[in-house]
C-alpha cells in the first residue's frame, strides 16, 4: 500500500515540474474577469464566478484558488496539494478578521487533473472522460466529498466551489493536454495562470477582486512549502494579503 509520504512526494514533484508558459493572456491587476467564467457547486452544477462576487456582502472579494480534496488518500487536511493546505491558515485568519465587514470570500478547489491515478482514480479522468461517463461521475463525487470533508473538519472556513477540469489554471501550452471528453476550450481557460508559472498546477493563490470582476491587485501566488523537485519559496504571508486588503478597503469610496 502506498504511504501518504510517498504520495506527497509524487504529487509535489508533479506539481512543481517544468511546464510551458504559452497560453491566453494572464489576468493581472486591472484586468476584468469575463462574465462567462464559471465554477461548479457541490452538486456539480455550473455557477458564474462573477455571480458569486455579486452575492457577497461587500464590493471587495478575496478569492482563494487551491488544490482541493485528496479523493480519500488521507493527506493532511484532506487536500491533495500540501502547499494549499499550508495556505489555508491565511484564509482562516482573513475570514476571522473580516467577518462582518464588507469583504466577500470565495474558495475554489482545483481538481488533481494531472495525477488523479496517484489518488486512486482513473488516470486523466478529469482531462479525458466525458461528464456523463461513470468514471467522471465517480471521480467528481470523490473529489467533492473529500474537499467537503476538509471544510467539515474546519480546515476550510467557508463552503468551497470547484474547478473540476482545472479550467482556471489550465496550462494550454504544456505537454499534457485534455482529451476529447474535456469539451471545447474557451478563451478564458488558463487565464488565471501566470505567464511565468513553472508548476503544472500553479496553486495556491489569493486574488482580490471587485464585484464587477476587476482584479484590484497583483495576485499573491508562488508559495512552496514542500519543495519536492522545486525550491522553497514563501512569496507572501497573511500580513501581505491583509495589508493589501486593508488598503483597498481604506481607499474604497464610501457608500
Amino acid at each position: 500500500m502506498r504511504s501518504a509520504t510517498w504520495l506527497l512526494a509524487l504529487m509535489c514533484m508533479l506539481a512543481c515540474g517544468a511546464a510551458a508558459a504559452e497560453g491566453p493572456v494572464p489576468l493581472a491587476q486591472g484586468s476584468v474577469i469575463p462574465r462567462d467564467v464559471y465554477v461548479s457547486d457541490p452538486q456539480g452544477g455550473s455557477v458564474s464566478l462573477r455571480s458569486l462576487f455579486e452575492s457577497q456582502p461587500g464590493g471587495i472579494n478575496v478569492v482563494f484558488i487551491f488544490g482541493g480534496g485528496d479523493m480519500g488518500a488521507n493527506m493532511p487536511g484532506r487536500l491533495w496539494c500540501q502547499d494549499s493546505f499550508e495556505d489555508t491558515h491565511i484564509l482562516r485568519t482573513l475570514v476571522g478578521k473580516y467577518q462582518g465587514k464588507p469583504v466577500g470570500f470565495v474558495a475554489i478547489a482545483s481538481a488533481p487533473v494531472y495525477h488523479s491515478a496517484a489518488l486512486g482514480a482513473k488516470n486523466r479522468v478529469f482531462l479525458d472522460a466525458a461528464e456523463d461517463s461513470g468514471d467522471f461521475r465517480e471521480a467528481r463525487a470523490a473529489f467533492i466529498a473529500s474537499t467537503q470533508a476538509s471544510k467539515d473538519a474546519g480546515i476550510l472556513p467557508i463552503q468551497p466551489y470547484f474547478d473540476l477540469r482545472l479550467r482556471l489554471m489550465l496550462n494550454t501550452g504544456g505537454k499534457v493536454q485534455p482529451g476529447p471528453g474535456y469539451g471545447a476550450k474557451q478563451p478564458w481557460f488558463g487565464a488565471f495562470r501566470a505567464a511565468d508559472e513553472t508548476q503544472f498546477y500553479g496553486v495556491p493563490s489569493f486574488w482580490l477582486v471587485a464585484d464587477d470582476g476587476t482584479v484590484l491587485a497583483a495576485p499573491f501566488r508562488g508559495n512552496v512549502y514542500h519543495p519536492h523537485g522545486a525550491e522553497l519559496h514563501i512569496n507572501y504571508t497573511f500580513a501581505d494579503v491583509d495589508a493589501q486588503l486593508a488598503k483597498l478597503l481604506a481607499d474604497a469610496p464610501a457608500k
